[in-house]
């Protein structure tokens, strides 16, 4: 029994059941990561392969998720291999989504789970902290809505497959009661959570940090046009990651970079250096290196727009003022809508819903932990800006009860039949595909 209760509990906190992806579009998170990994297949699925980076970025965001700390490789190394078996299995639902001639997913319907992913994720980062990542990865806007795209639609063809064989899964009140009495021991608990407001106020360049950085960037222009070593120039002033390698961005062909910034590259020859030219990131002094067929090989160096302490300082005395004002009495909702910058949540002023204290930035676990029911937190900065907290509500973390939480252990029982159906259904697509696992 305890060996069944065991597994369950690997089951439970893998979320989800088996057929959905581990659902985490942090895309930008997921992009760098794979970056930083030497890619070999790690398993092969009829024709498709699942790469080491794709693995791990799972792995990763899995993790990041949950809170998950391992304390030994035996422990991630097993997570690993559930997670690649999910992998797998995600492989085979997609293919047959693929086959079926009953599953449909319009373009219009992708664009607009797109249009929402991105939303969310820009919601996460400041306007800068955005752009720069953007650039630290090669990519523009474009070509991350092409990646969210891709996976999207896949999500959405295995959710209407799945969706489209289960819909008559019933859970019965006996099976509640014989799966808690089965799994009780192993059942997670209720973690400690929050229902939180909060006021979100970016920091953002003013047009005096803008001017101010621009003429820097048109002091390093002198420099380089002068004979400076472009690539010391590089190592000393740019802020790119690239910076370290002398600004080299390899080669690239037209569609590869932000239109402006690849205009002014492919109007050089080699071994000119462009003007400042200004994009969405910042300031870039362009330099080419080489030129072959469509390709150009250039290095940059770029002086990101950010703002200054002078505009940070203005922000948090803005804050300071705001929770002086709640403090005195105001609205904190009223407040939110009137001054946030969260444009999703001051629509509710201020609200975000519950959160998990475990699974919360250091910043906000530290933020909240004294804070009882209405009571607000002193502002607090983050990446995104500085935010001003109040607790709305709390849950202690209790063990489930069939008394208090027969729905939620209702939903268990529900997504454990269906993952062994589901389970079974793959089991029977798995007999005549080939698949290899290289892990």
């Amino acid at each position: 029994m305890k060996m069944e209760g065991n597994r369950f509990k690997s089951l439970f906190h893998l979320g989800r059941v088996v057929y959905l992806f581990i659902c985490c579009f942090h895309l930008l998170l997921s992009l760098s990561f794979a970056q930083e990994v030497l890619d070999r297949i790690v398993a092969v699925v009829g024709d498709q392969i699942i790469l080491e980076s794709e693995l791990r970025m799972q792995l990763d965001l899995y993790v990041n998720q949950m809170g998950i700390e391992f304390k030994s490789e035996t422990q991630k190394s097993q997570l690993e291999k559930e997670i690649l078996e999910q992998m797998i299995n995600d492989k085979f639902l997609l293919i047959a989504a693929q086959k079926d001639t009953i599953i449909e997913v319009t373009s219009k319907e992708v664009e607009e789970a797109v249009k929402d992913q991105l939303k969310k994720v820009k919601s996460e980062f400041s306007e800068e902290a955005f752009k720069a990542q953007l650039e630290a990865e090669g990519l523009t806007e474009s070509e991350l809505k092409k990646k969210y795209r891709e996976q999207i639609k896949n999500q959405m063809m295995i959710d209407r497959l799945v969706a489209s064989k289960l819909s008559k899964v019933s859970v019965s009140t006996r099976e509640v009661k014989d799966f808690y009495e089965t799994y009780k021991d192993s059942i997670p608990d209720q973690p400690e959570a929050v229902k939180l407001s909060h006021i979100l106020l970016q920091i953002k360049p003013s047009q005096e940090a803008m001017d101010s950085l621009k003429r820097k960037a048109e002091m390093v222009l002198e420099l380089a046009k002068k004979g400076e070593d472009f690539t010391q120039l590089a190592s000393s002033y740019s802020d790119d990651p690239t910076g370290r390698e002398g600004g080299d961005l390899g080669f690239f062909r037209k569609g590869d970079m932000i239109p402006k910034f690849e205009e002014a590259a492919f109007a050089l020859n080699t071994g000119e250096i462009s003007n400042v030219v200004e994009t969405k990131f910042g300031y870039h002094i362009i330099k080419v290196e080489e030129k072959k067929d469509d390709m150009v090989h250039a290095r940059h160096i770029l002086i990101l727009i950010r703002p200054s302490k002078k505009d940070s300082l203005g922000v948090e005395e803005l804050a300071d003022n705001l929770y002086h004002q709640l403090l005195e009495g105001e609205d904190f909702g009223e407040l939110a809508k009137k001054f946030s910058t969260d444009e999703e949540s001051k629509k509710l002023g201020g609200e975000l819903g519950w959160y998990p204290v475990a699974q919360m930035s250091p910043e906000f676990k530290e933020g909240v932990k004294d804070l009882k029911i209405d009571e607000m937190s002193p502002p607090l900065k983050s990446q995104f800006g500085v935010h001003i907290l109040k607790i709305l509500d709390r849950r202690e973390q209790k063990k489930l009860t069939l008394g208090d939480d027969w729905d939620a252990i209702k939903d268990m029982v529900r997504r454990k039949k269906t993952n062994e159906l589901v389970a079974k259904w793959v089991e029977k697509m798995r007999q005549d595909t080939y698949v290899e696992i290289r892990l």
